[in-house]
């Protein structure tokens, strides 16, 4: 096991319990704000008393590099993927380049991998995200009256 995957593993041992443990809000939020990065936007929140706090696709982008690379160090890329996808976008082989991103995710529902991903990075702020919408649904209510 790499040194950054054994780092990764107890940084996650530090973290609340598992999306499955979960409240549904945080979950549903997660799915959501998930699926939000993999199609490339910010997810974005703000609590009544604190400045707006955004996980950028910029950095999902680089977890996600960071995933597939530590993938490539634990030898799970056995067929150069990395370079065969470049390859396959350049010359324009979609169907060889989702082979190839298949392979990197270790997956055959690459969509599905990249949004799995995308939660483990946003779990750390579900909480505080659902607490948000909350008071966001509390302030409309008030409006309202």
């Amino acid at each position: 096991m790499s040194a950054l995957r054994k780092a990764q593993f107890e940084y996650d041992e530090l973290l609340p319990p598992p999306v499955s443990e979960r409240d549904p809000a945080e979950t549903e939020w997660l799915e959501h704000s998930a699926e939000q990065l993999v199609c490339g936007s910010d997810v974005t929140w703000k609590r009544r008393s604190s400045p707006e706090r955004k996980v950028t696709k910029a950095e999902y982008a680089a977890h996600l590099q960071l995933h597939l690379t530590e993938r490539q160090i634990d030898g799970l890329d056995d067929r150069d993927s990395f370079a065969n996808l470049v390859l396959a976008v350049v010359v324009g082989s979609p169907a060889e380049a989702l082979t190839h991103a298949k392979h990197l995710l270790g997956s055959n529902s690459p969509v599905t991998q990249l949004e799995a991903i995308a939660a483990i990075f946003l779990r750390p702020h579900a909480a505080d995200a659902v607490a948000a919408e909350q008071e966001a649904a509390e302030d409309d209510v008030d409006a309202d009256l």
